[in-house]
């Protein structure tokens, strides 16, 4: 068949595929003008109604904030002596693709980095894209690398928390991990403030992966940065000093197993020192284990022993269950239910009279016994309550333990017995036990402790925050005088009454304090640790206008007798004597 004859055989089909064809391609033409004239339209729209906003939108972006350089604020103590301060430290690096520097710039780069110029070159010729050049160097050093103002090289500011006295007041100070968070102590609990810089850091331009443009900006505001508020401590930082020496000479000395001591002003609440030993360095805060690094002075609790004493019988006297005459036939032991209640010095057939003051003296457990079981369980567990045991002080320092006491509707008489001395239904920390024989000390107010002064601005030239004193009527004031003359008697007549009793011996001032010697309770045998004790010393001076308290604890001793008054006491004795010649203007002598 012939080509003429198949056209003619199939005319139709060949006429009407053409409009098929034609209507598609049309459409297709339609749909692209349709598309291209909606890019047109958005692209007429942007340049002309929105350029103003893209603009700032594409300049943020190309701007960082430099966050990262916001370095801490400094730590100071009482006198602006700085305990804790970050120090800006800055890498060097160099990207050889993007390394434009004359011969003078290399020549004073390899002065500054101290490196030949040799080997700068060597490094610009390498196919590496970054190389780091150097490390750590001194603001002074970057100051003057940011000056030569060489593209393609690049400084890194690093931050280094840094404490210029190494373990000097680690525990209240804590320490700042590597992503420069504040980890315990201060530097946990004042974290927001400590990195807080109200003025935020120069914005820089940088390309996409973040490298500042030196085209458009120096590397000075990546230098300069922006640093977070300054803390002004209560401590004393050379007391502090002295105070740590002499409680871990303590330890030492009688083979413990730790030891605190705490140095307050009663008048406000103010701690002047706080030792703990064995202590740390929060520069290598790594090297150390959790156990060591915690504040175990607030976090842990113990029973006080005799020193609660002070307490038992100042209850009593403001309930009016007892008045200051108070006398008690002391047989030595009594019997509670099925119970025997003790004295340390207990020898059979010597009873005797004792008084208030004699009470103290000897620390009768018997004597403070009767006292505790004349008042009603109720009232002296709301007057234990007053005095803040059971209750957190509130120091400006994590993890404080409110320490123990039980419910008096669980108590029987002997919990009431043992109570009344210290042991049994009740456990503090020191700092509790301390904020709390302070009341007699101030007049029968209890003041918050604080270890924080003030806030200050960066610049330390405006006071953000100022610590208010805050305080509470727990006892007369004449109560509370009573008891400072017992106490005192109690430690003069010791003192010139028994030749190996040392606590409380201040020479020329006149002591009012109170030993405690406890039996060590051990969570993990379910009873008292055998053979075991807490050996502690509390006490204020001069006694009847006290600008210092003092207390001591001391943890497991196995020397001297494991006694407050022959391991606590000396420690306390020594700490007294610092003070009397650290501070001779705030001390009137007796």
């Amino acid at each position: 068949m012939t080509d003429s004859e198949s056209k003619q055989i199939n005319p139709k089909t060949t006429d009407n595929s053409k409009p098929v064809i034609i209507w598609r391609v049309r459409l297709i033409q339609f749909v692209l003008l349709l598309f291209f004239g909606l890019i047109l339209g958005k692209t007429f729209y942007l340049q002309t109604f929105q350029a103003k906003n893209l603009k700032k939108t594409a300049l943020n972006q190309k701007r960082l904030s430099n966050l990262t350089t916001i370095f801490r604020g400094e730590i100071t103590d009482c006198k602006g002596i700085t305990l804790a301060i970050d120090t800006a430290r800055f890498n060097v690096f160099l990207r050889p693709q993007n390394y434009k520097a004359s011969i003078g710039q290399t020549e004073q780069l390899s002065k500054i980095l101290n490196i030949t110029e040799e080997k700068i070159d060597t490094l610009r010729n390498t196919k590496k894209k970054m190389i780091k050049l150097a490390t750590f160097l001194s603001r002074e050093k970057a100051d003057e690398i940011a000056k030569l103002r060489i593209a393609g090289l690049e400084l890194e500011p690093v931050n280094s928390r840094e404490y210029p006295h190494g373990k000097l007041a680690a525990h209240l100070l804590g320490f700042v991990s590597w992503d420069s968070s504040g980890q315990a102590g201060i530097e946990q609990v004042l974290n927001k403030e400590l990195t807080n810089a109200k003025t935020e850091s120069s914005k820089v331009f940088t390309r996409g992966d973040g490298r500042p443009l030196i085209k458009y900006a120096s590397l000075k505001p990546i230098i300069n940065s922006s640093f977070g508020q300054q803390v002004e401590l209560t401590i004393d930082s050379k007391l502090q000093y002295k105070v740590e020496q002499i409680l871990d000479a303590g330890i030492k000395e009688f083979k413990a197993e730790r030891g605190t001591a705490v140095v307050l002003n009663p008048k406000n609440g103010e701690i002047m020192a706080w030792a703990n030993s064995p202590s740390y360095d929060p520069n290598f805060y790594g090297h150390y284990s959790p156990a060591q690094t915690v504040n175990w002075a607030i976090s842990q609790i113990y029973e006080p022993g005799s020193t609660f004493k002070i307490l038992t019988v100042a209850s009593a006297l403001n309930l009016g269950v007892i008045k200051l005459d108070y006398k008690y036939m002391d047989e030595g032991k009594v019997k509670i239910g099925n119970k025997t209640i003790y004295n340390h010095d207990y020898k059979a057939g010597k009873a005797k009279e004792i008084d208030l003051m004699q009470l103290f003296r000897f620390s009768s457990n018997t004597g403070a016994a009767d006292i505790g079981l004349k008042m009603p369980p109720e009232k002296f567990y709301e007057q234990l309550k007053k005095f803040g045991i059971a209750e957190k002080t509130g120091i400006e320092i994590p993890g404080e333990s409110a320490g123990v006491l039980k419910d008096y509707k669980t108590w029987r008489e002997i919990d009431i017995a043992t109570t009344s001395f210290g042991q049994g239904a009740v456990a503090v920390t020191p700092l509790q036990l301390a904020s709390s024989i302070g009341v007699i000390a101030n007049q029968g107010e209890w003041v918050q402790p604080h270890i924080i002064k003030s806030i200050r601005s960066a610049d330390g030239t405006k006071t953000i925050k100022q610590t208010k004193i805050i305080k509470r009527k727990v006892l007369s004031a004449r109560i509370a005088s009573n008891i400072s003359g017992l106490l005192a008697q109690s430690i003069k007549d010791n003192l010139e009454q028994d030749i190996t009793y040392m606590a409380g011996e201040i020479p020329n001032y006149e002591v009012a304090g109170k030993t405690g010697t406890a039996q060590k309770y051990c969570p993990k045998i379910g009873h008292y640790c055998p053979g075991e004790t807490i050996a502690s010393f509390i006490g204020y001076f001069p006694a009847m206008k006290p600008e210092f308290l003092i207390l001591v604890v001391i943890d497991a001793p196995k020397e001297a007798g494991g006694w407050g008054n022959t391991v606590a006491g000396p420690i306390f004795n020594r700490i007294g004597e610092a003070l009397v010649n650290m501070y001779p203007d705030k001390l009137v002598k007796k």
